[in-house]
């Protein structure tokens, strides 16, 4: 039988296909976002509001209790009775119900009251209306995300990685066949997509539940707030929950700034201490970082947290059998991975990122002044994509060793940080300078979890991690030259047809810098190159 932590890449393979065909329906909902609703006041308040359901998801869903939970999971699945298992499972589900609920009344009454009790502005308005409707989205998916741990504990990644096109899909329908149907006003149209949402939400849960009932598990409610497995799960969760939550945190407080510091309809200025000030920013902050944080999520989702999500019970059984030579192994194996497709990825990104913005998002309400501020904030962004990957894995790596006070140290380090330059930084770069901030503090991040985990990595094969990243840059270095003369010498338009000219453009550019970035580190006989192509493409690289 192959040794299970030997073949990590090939779960990896799995998330990632699904979470690509995802990033693809993602992409054509947003390009039906942008034309119905541009780049104005409603979506800066839905892509905020979206924010807050996606917040609770890592604190109490997907990420947190994935990792807190697949450890404790594993270990009874695999060596106590079934039904002791199947308790556990109920018992955790239970709470976790139970915790959801009073988030939600709580939500609720926050949401609802707060504007009737203040003077708030149109926009905040609409945001805590539009808040109020999608909080209960967090229900549905932090109960899918605790099935999907259970699921992946039996090493079942296909349901849980093809649960998000569900919410695509039905935001898709909601975009271009729901809300038209319903209305022509874009602020009534709006809050027909975030019904949309909780509709996906009702599915996702369904699907999770039939496969672990096919599975032979089924859900009843079981309290036993005592159990201590429940208790296990819980005190690991609680610092897990905050140090994966750093990224969504720095989300939700550049949302918060993005809204509150553009200026409002027909005023440029503020006054402050008596003094008069220029807004920093204006209208479709948010929405140029949603959209911006969109192209960057597709790298993101379908290599560094696949990769990420598929090595941590690889790396939870090596710590488990204290065989740290094996866990040092496939640590730099995933970090080299890693490296090899986040730093090219970060170029690609830069260079093509323009005419990609023009092809995806410029018609209908977007305009290309927005497609200029998507694109200002999508190079930020770019710059900080190898530490977004990098950091997912590092941080599986301490929760492997059963370190998950580390992690939040330093998750309440970067957040403090990117608040400091968030309020820098808007005043020279605008929005811009929001996406710089989280990208700065993000690296801030990765090189302080690596600087700690690197004293316990004593394998001699992290060694090779220097000359990964030497000639990952020497080839993203060639790759970066075939793009830029690919998109130089291609034609703005086709027929007359910028559209059309923006997708040549891209695609050959693509096709370009794919081919030479291969190419470059066959020649360099970069290792990741075969692990990459043995994984994702199930071929050999020679």
């Amino acid at each position: 039988m192959p040794n299970k932590s030997e073949h990590f890449f090939h779960h990896a393979a799995t998330v990632s296909f699904f979470t690509a065909f995802s990033r693809v329906m993602g992409l054509l909902r947003d390009m039906a976002c942008a034309a119905t609703f541009g780049g104005g006041m409603v979506w800066d308040a839905f892509s905020f509001a979206f924010r807050v359901p996606n917040l609770f998801r890592r604190l109490f869903g997907e990420g947190a209790l994935s990792v807190a939970s697949l450890p404790v999971l594993t270990e009874y699945l695999e060596t106590r009775r079934r039904a002791e298992a199947i308790r556990v499972i109920r018992t955790l589900g239970t709470a976790m119900l139970l915790v959801l609920f009073a988030c939600l009344l709580l939500g609720m009454t926050f949401f609802i009251l707060l504007p009737f009790i203040t003077d708030m502005t149109e926009r905040w308005r609409l945001t805590f209306a539009l808040s109020a409707v999608l909080l209960p989205y967090m229900i549905f998916v932090c109960l899918s995300a605790l099935a999907g741990a259970v699921l992946h504990s039996r090493r079942h990644f296909l349901v849980p990685a093809a649960s998000p096109v569900i919410l695509n899909i039905c935001w898709i329908v909601a975009v271009i066949v729901v809300a038209p149907l319903v209305s022509e006003n874009m602020h009534e149209q709006i809050f027909v997509v975030a019904a949309g949402i909780i509709v996906a939400g009702i599915i996702q849960l369904a699907m999770h539940l039939y496969t672990l009932h096919r599975a032979g598990i089924t859900y009843r409610p079981v309290i036993d707030l005592k159990h201590p497995a429940l208790r296990r799960i819980f005190m690991a969760m609680a610092p897990i929950a905050l140090g994966m939550a750093a990224f969504q945190v720095n989300a939700l407080l550049d949302g918060v700034i993005a809204i509150s510091f553009a200026a409002p309809e027909g005023r440029e200025t503020f006054t402050f201490f008596g003094r008069v000030i220029s807004y920093p920013m204006q209208p479709g902050a948010n929405s140029a970082l949603y959209f911006a944080d969109r192209l960057m999520q597709f790298p993101l989702g379908i290599f560094g947290i696949s990769i990420a999500t598929a090595i941590f019970p690889v790396l939870s059984a090596h710590a488990s059998k204290k065989d740290w030579n094996s866990f040092s192994r496939t640590f730099t194996d995933g970090l080299g991975a890693v490296i090899f497709i986040a730093i090219p990825a970060g170029v690609g990104l830069v260079l093509i990122g323009r005419p990609a913005i023009e092809l995806l998002f410029e018609r209908g309400a977007f305009t290309s002044r927005m497609t200029f501020r998507t694109y200002v904030v999508l190079i930020a962004h770019s710059a900080g994509l190898w530490a977004y990957c990098g950091r997912h894995l590092l941080e599986r790596a301490f929760y492997a060793c059963d370190d998950q006070l580390t992690p939040v140290k330093i998750a309440i380090v970067t957040i403090v940080l990117n608040l400091c330059l968030n309020l820098t930084l808007i005043w020279f770069f605008a929005e811009a300078g929001l996406a710089l901030a989280t990208a700065t503090s993000a690296a801030v991040q990765f090189a302080l979890l690596y600087i700690w985990i690197a004293e316990k990595n004593t394998s001699p094969a992290k060694g090779r991690l220097p000359a990964t990243l030497v000639k990952t840059l020497i080839a993203s270095a060639f790759m970066g030259g075939a793009c830029f003369a690919v998109l130089h010498y291609l034609p703005q338009e086709v027929m007359g047809n910028p559209t059309a000219g923006a997708g040549l453009r891209v695609a050959g550019a693509a096709l370009a810098g794919v081919s030479v970035y291969f190419l470059a580190c066959k020649f360099l006989k970069t290792k990741e190159l075969k692990i990459v192509c043995e994984t994702f493409f199930n071929k050999k690289s020679s």
